[in-house]
């Protein structure tokens, strides 16, 4: 097996709480799915098997659309998200894998997006908070999602810091 492959199989059993077997829908295929599901039901057939294997509640996703940091072609991501008043907040965890997921590294490069919730698309700001607002921001979520704690926990064992992205409405768009 190749080492790729055994990093995914590592990150899939850290997220699915060592209950792999809950993971049905996965891969490439699985992801271009549950995209698609989530355009039309808003529902995540993924995020539901972790959840279901982790024994927590499902939680609601975003459609989150990024610009690609090197194609600047237009790249969209299941996630699951905390809200707070019109902000959505999402977690970088990549499984607590060593390397941030591809949507941190496309806001990071372009922070112009947009989120697609309820139905509704919405264009979006991100920003990456760091020092004592990360820290704050990750004892707010850790303190309604314990296992957040785990994630971050795990990324620094992996050498990498948590990347949390608050996403603001834009005020070009703001009604």
């Amino acid at each position: 097996m190749t080492a790729a492959k055994e990093d995914i199989k590592a990150r899939e059993k850290f997220s699915s709480r060592g209950k792999t077997y809950w993971l049905i829908l996965r891969g490439r295929w699985g992801l271009a799915v549950d995209r698609h599901l989530v355009r039309w039901t808003g529902f995540s057939l993924i995020t539901w098997q972790y959840a279901k294997a982790g024994g927590v509640p499902y939680r609601p996703v975003i459609l989150l659309t990024t610009t690609g940091a090197r194609t600047g072609r237009e790249r969209r991501a299941v996630l699951p998200f905390y809200q707070r008043g019109a902000n959505f907040i999402i977690v970088g965890s990549n499984g607590g894998g060593p390397k941030d997921p591809n949507w941190v590294i496309n806001l990071r490069a372009s922070p112009d997006c947009a989120v697609r919730y309820q139905s509704r698309s919405q264009p979006m700001q991100a920003h990456v908070p760091a020092g004592e607002e990360r820290d704050r921001l990750l004892e707010d979520l850790a303190a309604e999602q314990p296992f957040v704690r785990n994630y971050d926990t795990e990324t620094r064992r992996n050498g990498r810091e948590l990347p949390l992205v608050v996403l603001t409405p834009r005020a070009d768009t703001v009604h």
